[in-house]
């Protein structure tokens, strides 16, 4: 009887010790492989407990969930550059290695040009926008051609190999001078400074009148197109009479008709202040003398003088005339004989000194 009740005793607690282990929760059931809450030790021991969503002894971190762009790692691991998984948020870029020029940094940002680092791609980086300095904002090695002026190293830069404007190649600053013709600026350009070849100063094609004689080609060249002065419209040597070349100058602003004080307070004498000789009206005088009587006291003097006569009509033809001193009424009281000559351009006149004061040579426009 007291053999039937001990084995009855026995049969109750293996039948309560197998009902408890089939209910038992997944994470204790453990196996062979650590059943289905994770690998277990050898023989069956504790599986861990990492994504439970409990913070548990030798974790960093617990959310739960298997997601690697949030704060919390599949391994409970807490999240940091150079891990592999891409911090959403925080990081831009995550490779999980620490090479510096990859595309991704080892502060794990996405490369770009202008942060410092030279990348696939770039010929440099100097972590500046700056395109004046010897790595332009494009990351490219600044170089004649590219556009941007490299300061204290080129002059210019447009970006083109064209020598006919205003940038040439070697980015240099296009000059008179430098052997290219700059459209629109220059007419010419031979690599000189010569002024006696086909391009003259300011890089011009030479011409007759532009003051300067084109060696083989011109005999003469003063600046202008017109005859009787030493040289010819067509940059030949005028034919000049000796006193077209040797003159003294009357250019008196009282000397000109117009000058009138009307009751001769000036009153001067050509006998006292010019000799015999060649002369030649120029500025405020006048460039001839007048060929009608002036009025009395008219020219600075009491008695103005004009031409009576004819001036010469022909370059290098000289004639006689009369110069007449208006007086009183009279427009010849006194009288001296005189020669014009014909220079080309201007009149040159022999006069002698006149034969009384107050007499004077008139000059007008």
């Amino acid at each position: 009887m007291k053999n039937k009740s001990y084995a009855g005793m026995c049969l109750a607690l293996t039948f309560f010790a197998a009902c408890s282990l089939v209910n038992a929760p997944a994470s204790v059931k453990g196996g062979g492989e650590g059943g289905e809450g994770g690998t277990g030790a050898a023989g069956g021991g504790p599986p861990s407990p990492c994504g439970n969503g409990v913070y548990q002894t030798g974790e960093e971190c617990d959310d739960g969930n298997d997601v690697e762009t949030d704060g919390c790692l599949s391994t409970c691991k807490k999240p940091k550059c150079g891990d592999g998984f891409v911090w959403e948020g925080v990081e831009g870029c995550d490779d999980g290695n620490m090479a510096n020029d990859d595309g991704c940094t080892n502060d794990c940002k996405l490369s770009t040009c202008g942060d410092g680092t030279i990348q696939d791609g770039e010929d440099c980086d100097d972590g500046n926008a700056d395109d004046t300095d010897n790595c332009t904002s494009s990351c490219k090695v600044a170089s004649c051609g590219d556009g941007v002026v490299h300061a204290g190293i080129e002059a210019c830069d447009d970006g083109n190999a064209d020598d006919t404007d205003a940038c040439l190649q070697g980015c240099v600053a296009a000059a008179c001078g430098d052997g290219f013709v700059q459209v629109n600026v220059e007419e010419c350009d031979d690599q000189n400074m010569s002024d006696t070849d086909g391009c003259v100063a300011g890089c011009k094609n030479a011409i007759c009148g532009d003051g300067y004689v084109r060696a083989g080609v011109e005999e003469c060249d003063d600046g202008n197109l017109v005859g009787g002065d030493g040289c010819g419209p067509g940059c030949t040597k005028d034919n000049l009479l000796p006193q077209c070349m040797n003159y003294a100058v009357l250019s008196e602003a009282d000397r000109n008709v117009n000058f009138n004080d009307g009751d001769g307070g000036v009153e001067i004498c050509d006998s006292q202040v010019i000799g015999e000789g060649w002369y030649r009206f120029m500025g405020a005088a006048g460039t001839q003398m007048p060929t009608f009587p002036p009025p009395d006291y008219a020219c600075g003097t009491d008695a103005p003088g004009w031409v009576q006569g004819a001036y010469p009509q022909a370059q290098g033809e000289v004639v006689n005339a009369t110069v007449c001193f208006n007086w009183s009424g009279n427009s010849c009281e006194w009288s001296s004989a005189i020669q014009i000559a014909h220079c080309g351009g201007h009149y040159v006149f022999y006069l002698p000194l006149t034969p009384v004061c107050h007499l004077r040579y008139c000059g007008t426009n």
